[in-house]
């Protein structure tokens, strides 16, 4: 048996991680859902007597979707080593006939792939019911929530790997703090963001005296780009965004490496 990798075993731990949080997860995602039936109805009911011009269908699930998604991926990512968070778990934890790599691949393919797919099936379910309720009791036009529109949106998938990039920072925050792992991570992100601004800033002011000159000197070295030829200005826009996308999934799989690390630091 591979000592690093068995897929027998790894469905035996999920087998066993998904009856040990089966009931919280149910309940969880329940009570989303009636939460958005609360604000459908108070939405539905004030529009009751507009019910043909509009129709809120659409834009209301296209946003519920996505909070589910994204939050949903983004708190279950910053949870997904709980079970570590006290020296008893811990040793139970260390105990489970599973190599570090079953344990850490577990949660992040849970909580990102999975997770994205049971929500986004999940969700057309409600819609269904959602929409049929709200259609009987107020007359409203029935519509099918199709949510593989979403993928026609220009910057689907900027969105995509701004998720990548979030979910893999909250899962190394779950490695890395015992306890409130997803709180810890929001204050670290904050103070990561505000130290390297005032060091881009510290950087600038040295380099160039203020920020007026710095301006000065993006414009001139972009006029040099242009006429070098280096740069082209109808593609700009597009290369900036591959620059984004390449940048964002190489952070990505960094932190996803560091959680790693720091999984198998906390199992020495």
């Amino acid at each position: 048996m591979n000592q690093v990798y068995d897929f027998k075993r790894i469905m035996l731990l999920a087998r066993f991680k998904f009856s040990l949080h089966k009931k919280t997860l149910m309940l969880t995602v329940l009570g989303y859902f009636a939460l958005l039936f609360i604000i459908g109805f108070f939405i539905a009911y004030a529009s009751r007597n507009n019910t043909e011009e509009l129709q809120f269908f659409g834009p209301f699930h296209y946003v519920g979707m996505l909070i589910m998604i994204l939050l949903g991926g983004i708190v279950l990512a910053s949870r997904a080593f709980q079970d570590m968070n006290t020296p008893e778990k811990a040793i139970t934890q260390i105990l489970i006939p599973a190599s570090t790599f079953e344990k850490f691949i577990l949660p992040l393919v849970s909580t990102f792939f999975i997770w994205v797919v049971f929500s986004f099936i999940s969700y057309h379910v409600f819609s269904l019911v959602f929409n049929c309720v709200w259609v009987c009791a107020f007359g409203f036009e029935f519509e099918v929530f199709n949510g593989f529109k979403v993928f026609n949106y220009p910057w689907v998938i900027e969105i995509i790997l701004v998720f990548l990039l979030t979910h893999s920072a909250f899962l190394l925050g779950a490695a890395t703090f015992k306890k409130y792992p997803m709180v810890k991570t929001i204050l670290s992100q904050w103070i990561i963001q505000w130290a390297y601004s005032l060091l881009a800033i510290v950087v600038i002011l040295i380099l160039f005296g203020s920020m007026e000159h710095f301006g000065l000197s993006m414009n001139k070295l972009d006029e040099i780009l242009e006429q070098k030829g280096w740069v082209n200005p109808e593609k700009i826009v597009m290369q900036l965004r591959y620059l984004l996308r390449f940048t964002m999934f190489v952070l990505s799989v960094a932190l996803y490496f560091t959680a790693y690390f720091k999984l198998k630091e906390r199992e020495v």
